[in-house]
């Protein structure tokens, strides 16, 4: 029997869905996700996935869940709205005015997101020529249920670098390649991030590659 530990790289499946409703919003497998209906060509990446434990590459407490689990087995677990997106916050509930967004080429209606300064946010009821937009997470104060399947520890450098990036950086696999050789890797990138972001990136393999030389190119 394998138990999961921290610093593992493990590959897995899940289906993320609210509890109250039993609505789906976030799965890896693609075939669920024609049959549920949330299959859009192009805007998700499906199938399994590759995490770290322990770099909290999903939600803290289903990472930390995660850790000293068998291998092969499948697992539920649910999560409050503390341990996950955390209790809706009525300050973050705004109104502005409809004419405001329209000199901006906006033309909100209920459900519609919007980014303001980098905040997104969910436009709730559009009435009176006032807008009312809730930039809490969509998830604020849902209880979630994780259905996980534990594939397997991962072994690959290349794998696990690339899961790193795809992790900490927020690249899709399409938008970088890995070359890997001799304990020597370079990450090719379309487009070119700032010096600190690499340093700070090389810097977080090192906690669980120590022995890996890391340069980008692009």
């Amino acid at each position: 029997m394998t138990l999961t530990k921290e610093k593992d790289f493990i590959e897995i499946d899940f289906v993320g869905r609210i509890k109250e409703t039993n609505q789906i919003f976030d799965l890896t497998n693609e075939e669920l996700a024609k049959k549920e209906g949330l299959f859009h060509e192009g805007h998700h990446h499906f199938g399994p996935k590759v995490i770290c434990l322990g770099f909290n590459n999903m939600l803290p407490a289903l990472d930390k869940f995660l850790v000293n689990k068998e291998v092969g087995k499948d697992y539920s677990v649910e999560l409050q709205p503390e341990q996950a997106f955390g209790k809706k916050d009525v300050s973050l509930v705004k109104t502005v005015s409809l004419q405001s967004l329209r000199q901006q080429n906006i033309n909100p209606f209920p459900s519609l997101q919007l980014n303001a300064s980098g905040a997104l946010g969910t436009v709730k009821s559009v009435a009176g020529g006032r807008v009312t937009i809730d930039f809490n997470h969509p998830l604020a104060s849902k209880t979630l249920v994780y259905e996980i399947k534990i594939h397997r520890t991962v072994a690959d450098e290349k794998l696990k670098l690339s899961s790193l990036v795809q992790a900490l950086i927020g690249l899709h696999d399409h938008d970088f390649k890995v070359k890997l050789e001799n304990k020597k890797a370079d990450i090719k990138v379309k487009q070119d991030f700032p010096k600190q972001l690499k340093e700070q990136f090389i810097s977080k393999i090192k906690e669980v590659m120590p022995d890996l030389e890391v340069s980008f190119s692009s």
